[in-house]
């Protein structure tokens, strides 16, 4: 995913990478994590945040070595400020974050910036504790699909991941009348497990809007653009053929791109990091 938001990064012009690097900026808190849309300190955002910056240092970093033009115009600003996320990560407390998916985001940053060095009996009776514990809160196929996402960072075997994914297939179902998004979940799943996912595949491709882009419903009237980097993301790891998608959801991408951020695309003109990291990772896929 990273190399994927690094590849996309690379191939803006200058003044656009200048330009989401400024904004990805703007969005740090003086004490290195990232905010919500609130302007407050939030685990969610800074996963996004975070994963954006080491995109754009590695992509700066290949650069340079490559003795072409940097990514931005000094490259140490974006190094600087993974130095000072990392601070801030290295501060949190596993044991201090309440809600399962903050606990997820914050396990995978520390995983990704190789910050603490945690018992992974202790990681998995935590992750299971607040899993159940929002089980009212969160639906399973979501909750579940954080869930193996965060496993598949931090555990060597992938033998708990499947028999968790199996376990939860049978206890799922997705058709026309799903989002989106579990389509998507469930197509990388099959994909992990090396099982035939044709049908479903093919079902996240109904979601496809004409315009370009994809809508989070089936009766959606819009295309969005975080169902548009899930699901191309999805299909691009089960291996689909993207072609006849790429021309109009590329149109779409470019049509959100506003001042260094990318927008949501269903109307909200709204600056957001969620979305540019949505942007870019979409961008990445279609130029993979």
């Amino acid at each position: 995913m990273i190399a994927l938001l690094g590849n996309a990064f690379g191939l803006l012009d200058e003044q656009g990478r200048e330009e989401v690097f400024q904004f990805i900026a703007s969005q740090q808190n003086a004490d290195g994590g990232f905010q919500d849309r609130g302007g407050r300190p939030d685990l969610y955002y800074s996963l996004f945040g975070g994963l954006t910056l080491k995109a754009m240092k590695s992509e700066v970093r290949s650069q340079m070595l490559g003795a072409t033009q940097s990514v931005t115009r000094n490259p140490k600003p974006a190094t600087e400020s993974v130095l000072k996320f990392k601070q801030f990560i290295a501060r949190q407390s596993n044991s201090e974050v309440p809600g399962f998916i903050e606990k997820c985001c914050l396990i995978l940053l520390q995983k990704e910036f190789n910050i603490k060095r945690f018992s992974r009996t202790r990681t998995l009776f935590a992750l299971a504790k607040s899993f159940w514990k929002e089980r009212r809160s969160i639906n399973l196929s979501y909750r579940s699909f954080v869930l193996f996402l965060t496993l598949d960072a931090v555990l060597p075997s992938r033998t708990i991941l499947k028999i968790g994914a199996r376990y939860m297939m049978r206890k799922t179902f997705v058709d026309a009348n799903s989002p989106c998004s579990e389509v998507a979940a469930r197509v990388f799943l099959k994909k992990m497990m090396n099982q035939d996912g044709s049908n479903d595949q093919e079902l996240l491709q109904s979601f496809a809007c004409e315009p370009g882009g994809f809508k989070a419903f089936q009766h959606s009237d819009r295309a969005d653009m975080l169902s548009t980097a899930v699901a191309l993301f999805a299909l691009n790891y089960a291996g689909s053929d993207l072609r006849f998608l790429k021309p109009a959801c590329l149109d779409f991408i470019q049509e959100n791109f506003a001042e260094g951020a990318f927008l949501s695309g269903d109307g909200d003109l709204t600056r957001d990091l969620e979305y540019t990291f949505y942007g870019l990772l979409t961008l990445g896929v279609l130029v993979s």
